[in-house]
């Protein structure tokens, strides 16, 4: 008896007989995945003048607070939507178990306040680590619990539609979201696919980057790379503007939940890493919770209305989201007590300036990371040549005045959505992948610098 293995990779056959001697096999491939390996240079992605749309590239932007895929159409990244909602190409990373079939995206953000008990959110900052690892943010509607029995993993209890708490992985619930991505990427192209590049922190260890992996295979992807998001959004870039040899770029990632800062070297047709660092508990969701706490200070001490008592405490928490935006065009905004307390009429109300002033210390931490990566690089800043500005984070102000503070004189680039820029370089990145052939060249090359960012 034959069995063909049409694909390559590791495949595992199972024999089994049962009490009538009916024997049967049972054929699997193995679910593969890249790690890093310890290299610091790869090729550049460079933009073609047309791609081959049958190759079926697909990248991923796994993000704390949003999602965003791509796929590689014949003039390059297209994005994919994702929200049922919005109808937006990128999506909220929150899960809801309170239907049958779980959802996800702007929908579970709208039914917060009566719904929160369903809800779970920030999952990227807890996927792959101990319990005791995880940093607990008092507004979770969700507890984190330590499961003895596996060494003290985490292991989520959140409410379901039948009304039971149950017991969940952070891998499982993370598996919700990249399905919802891999069905809307399918129905995109009209046809089933199985592998992808997902982007990840450039400070993920080895145990983060392999809960992640497990997420996906939970989701149903055959196979996956890996690509670290500054460098995703460093190929974005040179797929689409001329560097010149020889030139030093740094890449400001701020996104929703870590930053990630990396500068690295033009050399020829190679991109060498110099240096990397990273904060990941520092991003924008730690700029919405100082709004948080600022407003429900006030609405405390000036209205004697108590918001952590109350399910509108998911209410304030999307509104400051929608304030720190807003923040960002214009001088001053502020939210209605009656929201809160019907019984009460009047505005509080935030400055840009005053929003500045509480953001002091994620700023100096942001520049310290900043200020680790040179000094890492045995460099000084004015060898700065480029600045690639990455994430939701670089839209505000005070983050973009930073940068021009430190590099006064290099280049600043913000020309791709900050948004989008990580999926974008990972679609690229998977399309090179996809399209190399030979065994010593694009793709073992990568692969192994890969693991220059997972060397924990």
């Amino acid at each position: 008896m034959t069995i063909p293995l049409t694909q390559s990779g590791k495949h595992w056959i199972e024999f089994n007989v049962d009490t009538n001697d009916i024997y049967t096999f049972t054929l699997t491939k193995e679910f593969g995945y890249e790690l890093p390996q310890n290299t610091s240079e790869m090729p550049i992605p460079y933009k073609l003048s047309s791609y081959d749309i049958e190759n079926n590239a697909v990248g991923i932007d796994f993000g704390t607070t949003e999602c965003c895929a791509a796929v590689i159409r014949k003039s390059g990244p297209d994005f994919v939507v994702l929200d049922d909602v919005t109808r937006l190409r990128t999506m909220p990373s929150y899960i809801s178990f309170d239907e049958e079939n779980e959802k996800c995206g702007q929908i579970v953000v709208n039914r917060m306040r009566h719904q929160s008990k369903y809800t779970v959110y920030d999952i990227k900052r807890i996927i792959g680590k101990k319990c005791e690892e995880v940093i607990v943010d008092s507004l979770w509607p969700f507890k984190v619990i330590s499961n003895e029995k596996e060494g003290g993993s985490v292991q989520i209890e959140t409410y379901t539609f039948n009304g039971s708490q149950e017991l969940k992985t952070p891998e499982e619930i993370a598996a919700v979201l990249m399905k919802h991505m891999k069905t809307c990427l399918e129905a995109y192209q009209s046809k089933a696919l199985k592998s992808a590049v997902i982007t990840i922190p450039s400070e993920f260890t080895e145990a983060q980057i392999k809960a992640t992996a497990e997420a996906a295979k939970i989701a149903g992807w055959e196979s996956i790379d890996f690509l670290p998001e500054p460098i995703a959004a460093a190929f974005a870039y040179f797929s689409e503007i001329n560097i010149p040899n020889n030139s030093i770029i740094i890449i400001c990632d701020c996104g929703g939940g870590t930053v990630d800062i990396c500068i690295a070297k033009v050399s020829g047709n190679q991109i060498k890493i110099l240096s990397h660092a990273g904060d990941p508990h520092l991003g924008g969701r730690d700029f919405d919770k100082l709004l948080f706490n600022y407003f429900a200070q006030k609405l405390k001490n000036d209205h004697n209305f108590n918001v952590m008592n109350s399910d509108k405490r998911y209410v304030l928490k999307i509104k400051c989201q929608d304030i720190k935006h807003t923040l960002s065009v214009t001088n001053y905004d502020f939210i209605d007590v009656d929201d809160f307390d019907s019984e009460q009429d009047g505005i509080i109300s935030i400055t840009r300036e005053q929003f500045e002033m509480m953001a002091t210390d994620l700023i100096d931490r942001f520049e310290n990371v900043i200020l680790e990566t040179v000094t890492n690089a045995a460099l000084e800043v004015n060898q700065i040549q480029y600045v690639f500005q990455v994430g939701g984070g670089c839209r505000m102000p005070m983050i973009k005045h930073l940068l021009l503070k430190i590099f006064p004189a290099a280049e600043h680039q913000c020309n791709i959505n900050p948004e989008w820029v990580v999926a974008n370089g990972a679609a690229v990145y998977s399309y090179h992948l996809k399209n190399s052939q030979s065994a010593g060249g694009w793709i073992s090359t990568v692969a192994k610098a890969l693991t220059f960012f997972s060397n924990k």
